[in-house]
């Protein structure tokens, strides 16, 4: 095991503002219902009034104390059960996971669009902006052809809406006109920028293990949505973004399908799981080597360290001697054993053949998270 530390080194191109994000109300929120209406309570006292006038003509003084005591205790109870009610109410609503939403305008869109600086990153069909709103950091993604139907994107929208998951960038809002999808922005840089940082000291290789996890607990959250998976499409280290603690969250999941002119829509075949797998593997692989060409990565992962079956029959020295060919210069602390594990599973989540990926749920994810002991 060799030695060394280093410091955290944020994205020079990170924007520096950061402001206290203000509550917006959400325009599409019902305003939650009183315990007890106006209506009801009026005609609580008007009959509270007749009967308390009948019994004390009736029934004496004594007769009209405990009437009126029997009518206080059945307001004060059909209250309380209101009450808890709608409290239950709002506690099934907040646990539910369904978010708030802000409708921007298209005019707010423009804005957030209209500066080629605040460019993020883009695609064949779509690009993603940084902008300042409210005080809030977001980042918006807006198509670059054909726009989505309504249809479509009202699907999406209530997707998203129901999604909330600490691995996942917390989902804002909307334009419908624009057909643009808004996010809060990370405020720690992206994947992208650490491993393109000088120095990336600040990517220890407990960070990179605890980034695999995170990344990985994303996944497996999009693709066991009910009744179809959510497929990413495109994970890679520019949409994966870094959070308070260093964990990760992974952001533009099925935006390609959404603004992709074939699919059309942001649930796709579950078959494609295997797509992000293959990616996953190749964000294993740059997370390990820190390079980001991803162009041939395996093929030369594979080259140095070749069958698992014969790596792990060589002597302790001659594999430490193969993981420092491949490992990141800049990391300087950690365990090849460790290491070695972390790139057979990208090795084997990048094989081109769909069938020999390994389960993300059964032994990728266990197999990281014990990296982490």
């Amino acid at each position: 095991m060799d030695g060394g530390g280093g410091h955290r080194n944020p994205a020079a191109a990170q924007p520096t503002k950061r402001e206290k994000a203000k509550v917006q109300k959400n325009p599409h929120q019902q305003a939650e219902e009183k315990p007890m209406d106006v209506a009801v309570a009026i005609c609580v006292i008007v009959v509270s009034a007749i009967v308390v006038i009948a019994a004390f003509i009736l029934l004496g003084a004594v007769m009209v104390s405990l009437a009126i005591v029997t009518i206080v205790v059945v307001c004060v109870v059909a209250a309380a059960q209101q009450y808890l009610e709608q409290a239950n109410k709002n506690k099934a609503s907040r646990s539910s996971g369904r978010n708030k939403f802000i409708v921007f305008k298209p005019s707010e869109i423009d804005a957030a669009v209209s500066k080629r600086a605040k460019w993020l990153r883009g695609t064949a069909t779509y690009n993603v902006y940084w902008s300042d709103f409210d005080g809030m950091d977001i980042a918006t993604t807006v198509p670059k052809g054909t726009l989505p139907s309504m249809q479509e994107f009202n699907r999406a929208i209530e997707i998203l809406r129901n999604m909330s998951h600490p691995n996942l960038i917390p989902f804002l809002g909307a334009c419908i006109d624009k057909r643009a999808i808004v996010y809060r922005f990370g405020e720690n840089g992206t994947l992208e920028s650490h491993l393109t940082a000088k120095g990336k000291k600040y990517l220890t290789w407990e960070i990179r293990v605890k980034s695999a996890a995170s990344i990985c607990s994303g996944l497996m959250f999009l693709h066991s949505r009910k009744p179809k998976p959510i497929i990413h499409g495109d994970l890679k280290p520019s949409n994966i973004i870094f959070r308070p603690g260093n964990a990760c969250m992974l952001g533009d999941f099925g935006m390609c399908y959404l603004y992709s002119k074939e699919f059309g829509r942001l649930i796709s075949d579950p078959c494609k799981i295997q797509l992000d797998l293959s990616a996953l593997g190749i964000v294993l692989l740059q997370l390990v080597t820190g390079n980001l060409d991803a162009n041939g990565l395996r093929e030369r992962v594979h080259y140095h360290l070749g069958d698992a079956k014969e790596f792990y029959k060589k002597p302790p020295l001659k594999k430490r001697e193969v993981i420092r060919k491949i490992v990141d210069p800049e990391l300087k602390t950690y365990k090849s054993e460790d290491v070695a594990r972390m790139l057979f599973l990208g090795l084997r989540c990048s094989d081109p053949i769909s069938k020999n990926h390994p389960s993300l749920a059964t032994e990728v994810l266990p197999q990281i998270e014990s990296m982490k002991k």
